[in-house]
């Protein structure tokens, strides 16, 4: 039961994150400096234990995010590119863009400084492509400067063939 729920969880922030993000108008660069607070997210899952994952969820997902707060009006936005690969649910790779509309961190799976998200999300895979719209999102990311390791997202040391890595970095305005 505690793997379903981890794997919706990290399904959902592949959807999302994960899951973990567009920035409207320019790009910003992603470096922060003017106006902008930015974090910079890297996340990767794989799961290679069939013992574990269930033969339907073996693969892994990897990605990079963005999120930023504009000091100046105030405004969150931010995106993101994750790419995954399935045995099972799916059974090829697929591509997610997320378009961050807000964030926000408050209490979530990952502790109080969880990151939250209203995000537009394409997807495409197999020739097929799915856009979906997700408002308060957990995206069970902790959006805290660091190295988050398998165990600490995990909250237990998991089995031989699963890992997960979620690394952050915050850049504020100057």
């Amino acid at each position: 039961m505690k793997m379903r729920r981890l794997t919706s969880t990290v399904a959902t922030t592949i959807l999302v994150a994960a899951g973990v993000l567009s920035a409207s108008g320019a790009a910003h660069a992603y470096g922060g400096g003017g106006h902008l607070n930015v974090y910079q997210i890297a996340i990767s899952f794989n799961c290679n234990n069939k013992a574990f994952c269930g033969g339907q969820n073996l693969g892994g997902f990897w990605g990079w995010a963005e999120v930023d707060e504009n000091v100046t009006t105030g405004a969150h936005t931010g995106d993101a590119q994750l790419t995954g690969c399935s045995h099972g649910t799916f059974k090829g790779a697929a591509h997610t863009s997320i378009d961050v509309t807000d964030w926000w961190t408050a209490q979530g799976s990952a502790g109080p400084t969880t990151l939250f998200t209203d995000e537009v999300d394409t997807t495409t895979y197999r020739g097929h492509k799915d856009v979906q719209t997700i408002t308060n999102n957990d995206t069970g990311i902790p959006l805290v400067p660091g190295h988050h390791s398998t165990s600490e997202i995990f909250g237990f040391n998991p089995p031989p063939g699963v890992s997960a890595m979620i690394q952050v970095s915050y850049k504020p305005a100057h």
